[in-house]
Parts: structure tokens; sequence; C-alpha cells
């Protein structure tokens, strides 16, 4: 990879990374010099909302966005990066820590919230296999609206 590309990848990695939870207008700005469209109001404030929480920085779908627009302008160092294992890297430093005590407590809750009557139903919940996002809507088929990543293989 260039060393021009991964300055732009780093660059963009820091933007987003130091930008006000859930993106500001520096970050807006950033988006807007590639090109990149930023996620509207509304959805912003749902996936806020949503149990993938975040605790500071823009979205991870955001940054992906930014990344696919750096990826056009350098097709040939971009064939060798590997876009979900670097959005995935960034939600890690996103993520709010919890704290070792609050996992099973966290288990215990989500166990009691969502597996009731899945025995007998036998429900589960598509997950993304990149960030682990559960899919906010039964008729998404698409990708991600957390990281963008692809939720189902294609043929």
């Amino acid at each position: 990879m260039s060393a021009e590309f991964n300055k732009e990848i780093d660059a963009a990695f820091q933007s987003a990374y130091h930008a006000a939870k859930g993106g500001d207008d520096k970050w807006r700005a950033v988006m807007e010099s590639y090109g990149a469209e930023p996620l509207t109001d509304g959805l912003k404030q749902e996936l806020l909302n949503s149990e993938m929480k975040i605790a500071k920085g823009a979205f991870p779908i955001e940054l992906r966005r930014v990344y696919l627009k750096i990826a056009e302008k350098h097709p040939n160092e971009a064939k060798n990066f590997n876009m979900d294992a670097k959005v995935l890297e960034y939600y890690q430093k996103i993520k709010p820590f919890s704290g070792l005590g609050d996992i099973f407590q966290n288990a215990s809750t989500g166990t009691q919230k969502y597996s009731q009557g899945l025995q007998k139903a036998k429900h589960s919940t598509m997950k993304c296999k990149n960030c682990g996002a559960p899919r906010l809507e039964e008729m998404q088929y698409d990708n991600c609206m957390f990281c963008g990543s692809e939720l189902f293989e294609k043929a």
C-alpha cells in the first residue's frame, strides 16, 4: 500500500475517532471533502438509541463510507485493504467499556429479555458477522446499518 493511501486511511480513522459522539461538524466536513454521504439525523438518533452503543466518535458506517471513497481514489492500493477488519478495529475503540462486573449482569438481563419462548418458536436474531449488531428491520437484507458490512454472503 502506498504512503498516500495509508496517510488518508489513518487521517480518516483519527478524524472519526476524535469526533464528538455520533459525529460533529468537523467530521461532516471530512465526509463532504470525500463526497461520502452522512447518515440522516433521524438514523443517527435511532442508532444512538439502539443496543450498539458508542462512547465517542463517528458511526462506523460513516467511516466505512469515507474508506470506500479513499479506495476509489487508490484502487490498486485498496486491493489489499481489509475494510471489515479496519471498521471493526475502529468500533472496538469507540464502544463503551462496561467493566467485567457488568458482563454477567448483562448476560442475565439479556437472557431473560430475549430468550423467552425461543425454545418453542425457534426464533433467532440475524446479527452482523463483523460487529455483532442485530438487524434493525425485519426486511433488512443488504448491509448492517451500524458498520456497513454485508449481512449475507453473496453467491
